[in-house]
């Protein structure tokens, strides 16, 4: 074949000369592509699409706040929620009888139909395409729905734990100020104390009056009560203080009781929609002008193609 074959002026030439062929590819490309795009052959889609921004999520680990949405979002829970409540074997027309990978077919079709995917924004976007705009609407409601209901069962589930760890430490710290608490009562009623820091400055207080004023009956009550606080004073001063040690740990304890407990009946919500979904009233799918443009483009440059082939191998022939 002459290189020059390959130039822009035989290029032209070679348009023009078989611009009946070419013409006669293209109006049968134009009418096939009109014809197969068109809804008796490709059903049509409407897009229906959500922005949401996540809120009172509790970080699991390093991932961030969007990411963990992401992750809750696009879970096998919710998804297989959205399968059973939209009954969508029946709706993508999968044969649940007959066809033993009916699972992995109705799985692939959603997946192809469901879109959540993470924003430049730090936002999820969650797009749906249906043949019905209120059908890809309200999926799109749902998964928003139950990825509330997901984040608030995991919250929930998190909470109990530490509510119940929470109540035995509570119950422990209990008992052991029960048991101190009749500790510190015996040592009230068989030795009479009960300040000790008082009693003292008041046992040293009674036993010198008593002795100025030769009370020999004060004197012995007060040396009486000063043996008792030099025998059993410091024990009782140091298990008091321990006593209100415990107490301390335990009221602190009980506020993560008490917070636990209300995260577990607590409604929040998880996710901040800033654009609702809407049902559409234009179809998303198929784009007909670009399958149109496409085909007829394709179609043209393969037809000048083999004509060039052709043509070359006639040169050759001769």
């Amino acid at each position: 074949m002459n290189n020059s074959f390959f130039n822009s002026a035989e290029l032209i030439r070679s348009i023009i000369r078989w611009k009946k062929h070419l013409l006669l590819v293209g109006l049968i490309s134009l009418g096939a592509s009109i014809l197969f795009s068109s809804p008796w052959f490709i059903k049509p889609k409407f897009k229906s699409f959500a922005l949401v921004y996540p809120s009172n999520l509790i970080a699991y680990s390093t991932e961030s706040a969007t990411e963990q949405m992401l992750q809750l979002a696009q879970s096998s829970d919710i998804r297989e929620k959205v399968i059973h409540d939209f009954d969508l074997y029946k709706h993508y027309d999968v044969d649940t009888l007959k066809n033993a990978h009916f699972r992995t077919d109705v799985v692939k079709m959603y997946e192809e139909n469901v879109t959540i995917k993470k924003t430049e924004y730090e936002s999820m976007e969650i797009t749906v395409l249906d043949e019905n705009p209120i059908i890809a609407s309200n999926i799109v409601d749902s998964i928003i729905h139950f990825f509330d209901v997901k984040a608030r069962q995991l919250q929930a589930e998190k909470s109990a734990e530490v509510m119940v760890i929470s109540k035995n430490q509570l119950d422990q710290k209990l008992a052991q100020m029960d048991s101190m608490e009749e500790r510190l009562r015996k040592y009230r009623t068989e030795y009479g104390i009960l300040d000790y820091k008082d009693q003292s400055k008041e046992a040293i207080r009674g036993y010198l009056r008593g002795l100025s004023g030769n009370n020999s009956r004060a004197t012995t009550e007060a040396k009486s009560m000063m043996d008792a606080l030099r025998d059993k004073g410091g024990e009782f001063n140091a298990l008091n203080e321990h006593l209100w040690r415990v107490r301390g740990t335990y009221n602190d304890l009980k506020l993560v009781y008490e917070n636990a407990a209300r995260d577990v009946t607590k409604k929040l919500t998880y996710a901040n929609v800033v654009s609702r979904p809407q049902p559409s009233d234009k179809k998303a799918y198929p784009i007909r002008w670009l399958i149109v443009l496409i085909s007829v483009g394709s179609s043209l440059f393969l037809a000048f193609m083999i004509l060039l082939i052709f043509n070359s191998r006639q040169e050759l022939s001769k």
